[in-house]
């Protein structure tokens, strides 16, 4: 409802003026809400910003260990330890007769090879083409196929031209394992089997029936003066004095892949790549030093309550680096000794020194490869890593994949059918596979387990904010349960909405509050212009007599 406002015209008052001082202090309450929304806020920033920190940390080091890969669409695959390919390093003495990578099956030794012959492939060359006047191409059919066990598959042309001829072939090379290639200028037509070994000849053939009339004379003309057939062969190389066969160039000998290139000798040499591992682990240990630190800061910040959150109007009166500063100071400490960040490292602390259950290598623990926790420190959260280099060596010559396993290691999962079909069964079995993990799982394997668990307990109390996506790639499932059961409403987002109808509602209320002081103001205007009239009335008659 609306109030007319009449500004002192009896009285000469500032009405405005004396209606803005009573709201101000009105306002106090509506400011104090506000501050408590803007702190929420900031606490929800903060913790989106910890668990981008805990995802980058889990996805940038499996990353960097082979763990993680990510295919040409972006799709992130997950890998075992024990599939990775660096822990060994091969050497060819001799590039131009074989190159070579390691495997994850590579074994440590030398080996002497000779390359004897290479692997071809089968390939045809057709008599000149001078003279097809007489044949008709468009439509026309033939059988082909580029392998001795393969299936003949009919090529149909559509065109007049040898071009279009080529195009049909080349159309199907998937099921033939043969393209073709045409020179205009000798007018000759080249066919080339896609695979290479013994098993590698083309075969051409007639399609039965009139059908086949064209494709017969076409290779009639095929198989003319000049026509050459060369059939594929195997690689053939000589190894403490046997001669083994390959159909390709590209062999895996004792978990080494070898690219042929020539015949003539090399020596291969397959050793443990102790310097690329090392490398690898430091970098590891440095990514977890600096997650500990950035942590260790959030929960040491200093929080200082008489810094609130600025209104529009206090902005409006200070200078815009003092604002800066300002803030700066209101915003600090928002995650100052928070209880599910602090739960977090103590899980990962405790998890570092574990033994590791149902090791097959030789390291069950931590400290016998070399890694221990740094000295506590006062005034530091502390749990920081640090390496004995020599220590870590020699871990690493004795058990390369040992060390591998004990840092990365991820337990048989329990059966599901253990446990009762029911939702207490499900519960039950969900707390046994997290023991199972946390039991048998390798050191950084818990680590990424409890820094997960930390990232869904920040997620019910602040939300994913804008990064479901980077958190999807860490765990797809992550966002599941706060869909479920939280109905994607974060602990503070419900914060928010309570503060914002609060908000709501003073508001209302400050309206029908103002609008009440200008009414009793205009009462009073009124009132005092009633007197003044009647005063006036006596005065006049006075004057009268």
């Amino acid at each position: 409802m609306s109030v007319l406002r009449i500004s002192g015209l009896a009285s000469g008052m500032d009405t405005d003026m004396i209606v803005e001082s009573l709201m101000k202090v009105e306002r106090l309450k509506v400011d104090r809400f506000e501050q408590n929304k803007q702190i929420a806020l900031w606490r929800q920033e903060a913790y989106n910003n910890m668990n981008k920190l805990f995802a980058n940390f889990i996805l940038n080091t499996r990353k960097n260990f082979g763990l993680t890969k990510t295919t040409s669409t972006g799709i992130a695959l997950n890998y075992s330890y024990t599939s990775v390919d660096y822990l060994r390093k091969a050497v060819s003495s001799n590039e131009n007769v074989a190159s070579v990578t390691s495997t994850s099956k590579a074994l440590n030794g030398t080996f002497n090879i000779e390359v004897k012959q290479l692997a071809t492939s089968g390939s045809i060359t057709s008599a000149e083409l001078d003279n097809l006047d007489d044949i008709q191409l468009d439509g026309m059919k033939f059988r082909i196929k580029g392998t001795e066990d393969g299936q003949f598959v009919t090529i149909t042309v559509k065109g007049s031209t040898m071009n279009d001829l080529v195009k049909a072939i080349n159309e199907k090379k998937d099921e033939t394992k043969v393209m073709a290639f045409y020179d205009s200028e000798n007018k000759r037509l080249f066919l080339q089997s896609t695979v290479t070994g013994e098993n590698s000849k083309i075969q051409l053939s007639r399609v039965s029936g009139e059908d086949g009339d064209e494709g017969y004379k076409f290779l009639e003309k095929v198989r003319g003066e000049g026509f050459k057939k060369i059939n594929g062969q195997d690689a053939i190389i000589q190894y403490n004095g046997v001669d083994l066969k390959y159909s390709s160039n590209n062999i895996n000998f004792n978990g080494l892949n070898i690219e042929l290139k020539s015949e003539g000798k090399t020596t291969i040499n397959a050793s443990t790549n102790v310097d690329g591992i090392m490398e690898k682990i430091e970098q590891l240990v440095n990514d977890y030093n600096e997650l500990i630190d950035k942590v260790s800061e959030a929960l040491n910040e200093k929080r200082y309550p008489s810094y609130h959150p600025l209104s529009q109007e206090e902005k409006k009166a200070m200078h815009e680096d003092d604002v800066k500063l300002w803030e700066e100071k209101a915003k600090s400490g928002m995650l100052s000794r928070d209880e599910l960040i602090t739960r977090t490292l103590q899980a990962i602390r405790t998890d570092l020194y574990r033994n590791v259950g149902g090791v097959s290598g030789s390291f069950k623990n931590l400290i016998e490869i070399g890694i221990t926790t740094e000295s506590y420190t006062r005034g530091i959260t502390g749990g920081k890593l640090q390496i004995d280099k020599e220590k870590l060596r020699a871990a690493i010559e004795k058990d390369p994949e040992g060390v591998m396993e004990l840092l990365f290691k991820e337990p048989e999962k329990l059966d599901r059918a253990d446990f009762p079909d029911t939702d207490e069964g499900k519960r039950q079995y969900e707390a046994a596979e997290r023991a199972n993990r946390r039991d048998n799982g390798g050191i950084f394997t818990r680590v990424y387990d409890n820094l997960i668990d930390g990232m869904k307990a920040i997620i019910d109390r602040a939300g994913p904010g804008q990064d479901s996506d980077l958190l999807r790639s860490v765990r797809s499932n992550i966002l599941i349960d706060f869909v479920t059961s939280k109905s994607s409403i974060s602990d503070l987002d419900r914060e928010v909405l309570n503060i914002n109808r609060r908000i709501d509602d003073l508001n209302a209320m400050l309206i029908r509050k103002e609008n009440a002081y200008y009414a009793k103001f205009a009462n009073m205007e009124k009132m005092l212009q009633q007197m003044y009239s009647q005063s006036n009335w006596l005065a006049q008659q006075f004057m009268r007599y």
